[in-house]
């Protein structure tokens, strides 16, 4: 049941015994989570009181304080309520909130890859630059989002109020700035590093591409690559297939040396040969951002029959693990804990050697 005060309470109030009493006794129950000392239920009017009333508008009910309750408004509704009703409450309005933000930058990151590819067409751009414009316009635009949602939240600006701003704000400088920009570049790419690249690149980072390509052109020769981007079933699949090599040599993707317990449970899906069940284990348990660069984006892997020279030329400049298998080398793996780029003439020449 809602309780009633006659005349407000706190700074300024009217300050009656019997409402001054009816407020103490609705504040205490909130005192840990507004961050105030339990009050003696007296009747009295006191500082005490006025700044309990204060952390409560400003902790539970989530505004200004005036430091007064006044019949039939916000803070006594709140206080009537009680902690667990005010609790259920905020969490509904988090999860709407929550919501509303996830809904928003859905669209925002929509008419960013639209506005990308529309521009992208407009450019010529080649196809296989697509996506790794596509991965770049749409990081540009999640990290504005979210910086303009985190100073959103820390002013206080309830979600549905602060997404249409802030979309429409990341909507223009995005396709203002991460579309134009970076089509321009990658077009500027495509005309100043002719070497040409073949398989599967579509998604790789593009300072892995374009080391691969700038080694290509400098030998004239395409470069293969067997693997760049992967979805986590085909990064699963990945791990299954060359389990028992990297078991052989005691190293086993390392993120999973310290993870004794999903590692043995993995192993005896393989040993079962079970790949269907590890790579749902992988799903289910795996620490997805510490298994593979490739999941980002951020590595690819060259096909064996590549040149040793030009193997050699992409390990100045990229980080370089030669991937085994039972029978020998399976890929040349290359990603981005290394990058040199640009490529500088005193780099080029060991290449010559």
């Amino acid at each position: 049941m809602v309780k009633r005060i006659s005349a407000s309470v706190g700074k300024k109030g009217k300050n009656s015994a019997a409402d001054v009493t009816t407020v103490q006794q609705l504040l205490n129950p909130f005192a840990g989570k507004a961050g105030f000392s339990k009050l003696k239920v007296d009747g009295t009017p006191t500082p005490q009181l006025n700044k309990a009333i204060g952390q409560f508008q400003l902790k539970i009910c989530g505004f200004r304080p005036d430091y007064l309750v006044e019949p039939g408004r916000t803070t006594i509704k709140k206080l009537s309520a009680g902690p667990s009703k005010v609790a259920a409450e905020k969490k509904a309005e988090e999860k709407k909130g929550q919501k509303i933000k996830e809904d928003t930058k859905t669209k925002v990151l929509k008419a960013a890859k639209d506005a990308a590819m529309k521009e992208a067409k407009t450019q010529s751009l080649d196809k296989n630059s697509w996506a790794a414009l596509l991965k770049e316009v749409e990081d540009y635009a999640t990290d504005l989002y979210e910086k303009y949602f985190k100073s959103s939240e820390k002013k206080g600006e309830p979600p549905e109020k602060a997404a249409p701003k802030i979309a429409s704000i990341v909507t223009k400088q995005t396709q203002k700035k991460a579309v134009c920009e970076k089509v321009t570049e990658l077009k500027q790419q495509e005309t100043s590093t002719p070497g040409k690249l073949t398989g599967k690149i579509q998604g790789v980072n593009k300072q892995v591409l374009n080391v691969l390509r700038e080694v290509s052109s400098f030998y004239g020769v395409p470069i293969h690559v067997v693997s760049g981007l992967r979805d986590k079933k085909g990064q699963a699949r990945a791990m299954f297939a060359g389990w028992n090599s990297h078991l052989d040599r005691g190293n086993i993707y390392l993120y999973l040396r310290k993870n004794k317990k999903l590692r043995e449970e993995l192993d005896a899906f393989v040993q079962n040969k079970q790949r269907d069940e590890f790579v749902q284990h992988m799903l289910k348990h795996a620490d997805w951002k510490r298994v593979s660069r490739h999941l980002s984006g951020d590595a690819a892997d060259v096909t064996t029959r590549t040149d040793r020279k030009i193997i050699a030329a992409i390990a100045t400049c990229l980080k370089y693990i030669p991937e085994r298998n039972s029978e020998g080398i399976k890929c040349h793996h290359f990603d981005n804990r290394k990058v040199v780029w640009p490529i500088s003439d005193t780099v080029k020449a060991k290449w010559k050697k």
